[in-house]
């Protein structure tokens, strides 16, 4: 076989356009680097990082007047009382996964449920209008298996709409809002949500979601001076985070990509604004429930892992 029956003449000339493109972007990359090397050796980007690593010694200022900031401040209190015991009968779990398509992970976050012993569960899968066969298939077969039910939800996504249409098909004492690129990790998860919700002073529970490098995704949400939301603690190792990271803690909001509330709450609270339809719908919800006095919560003892946004992309938590 010659080289003309390999690579058609045709394709000659991109390949080596291609390889000339790769090689002065090689080129590129290697005098960046050189440049950036030059700057940390030098004694600005010494002082740079001796500054940077004062910021633990500072705390950030509250707004007494403000009772965002109050509730943000929360985030530093730690919360014992309602960290009770189990029930003495178990109450049942509806756990609701919104998903379209991308059997691969849901697969996964079902088969990673198996890891929690928790028993009293029915998986309410939400579809927002699949279409590929493979996931098709997979439903015809989870409409069979017990414990399991399939709820079709088609049309626009809507994150808070999915979410009460789910609703009104659970069973469960307590609903479980959980994203379908969700991982578990902790055994005892579930037990230790609901020792929590199980107090008549809290209205929802979230859980601590870690990147898969082991860094925090979310341990709790609080509204910045700007009015943006931001998660507390994102990007940090568990270790640098801060003894209060070991506790449970009151914050403004959780998110629901990781949310336990019991029914009757939801309902009395009138389930999620379907006016948020991809973002701020669980923080709006957290907010209705501590205008009612109910505590919203966040437990670092419920650990999952969050591929966050591969079903949907990323989208930037708004102002209220």
């Amino acid at each position: 076989m010659t080289n003309d029956n390999v690579i058609p003449p045709g394709f000659r000339d991109l390949i080596h356009r291609l390889n000339q493109r790769c090689r002065a972007e090689f080129d590129r990359a290697e005098r960046l680097q050189a440049a950036l090397d030059d700057i940390k050796g030098s004694r600005a980007w010494m002082l740079f990082r001796w500054l940077r690593s004062l910021r633990r010694f500072f705390k950030p200022v509250v707004d007494d007047d403000d009772p965002w900031s109050q509730a943000g401040a929360a985030n530093a209190t730690w919360l014992a009382a309602p960290a009770g015991v189990l029930p003495a009968t178990l109450p049942k779990i509806s756990i609701l996964i919104p998903f379209k398509d991308q059997l691969g992970l849901l697969r996964n976050c079902l088969r990673s449920l198996r890891r929690g012993t928790y028993r009293r569960l029915e998986i309410v899968l939400l579809d927002n209008g699949s279409t590929t066969p493979e996931m098709l298939c997979y439903l015809k077969r989870m409409r069979r298996r017990r414990g399991f039910r399939v709820v079709a939800c088609p049309g626009d996504f809507n994150f808070a709409r999915i979410c009460n249409v789910g609703s009104q098909h659970a069973s469960g004492n307590y609903l479980l809002f959980l994203n379908n690129d969700i991982e578990v990790l902790s055994s005892d998860w579930l037990e230790r949500m609901i020792a929590l919700a199980e107090s008549p002073q809290v209205g929802v529970v979230g859980s601590t979601l870690l990147y898969p490098d082991g860094t925090i995704q979310h341990a709790g949400i609080e509204q910045l001076a700007n009015g943006l939301w931001r998660h507390v603690y994102r990007g940090s190792t568990p270790d640098r985070a801060g003894p209060e990271f070991q506790h449970v803690r009151c914050v403004p909001a959780v998110t629901a990509a990781c949310m336990l509330v019991s029914r009757e709450r939801f309902f009395e609270l009138g389930g999620f604004d379907e006016r948020y339809p991809v973002t701020h719908n669980d923080v709006d919800l957290c907010r209705r429930a501590r205008e009612r006095g109910w505590l919203v919560v966040v437990t670092p003892h419920a650990r999952l892992m969050h591929f966050e946004s591969l079903s949907r992309g990323y989208s930037r938590l708004p102002k209220s």
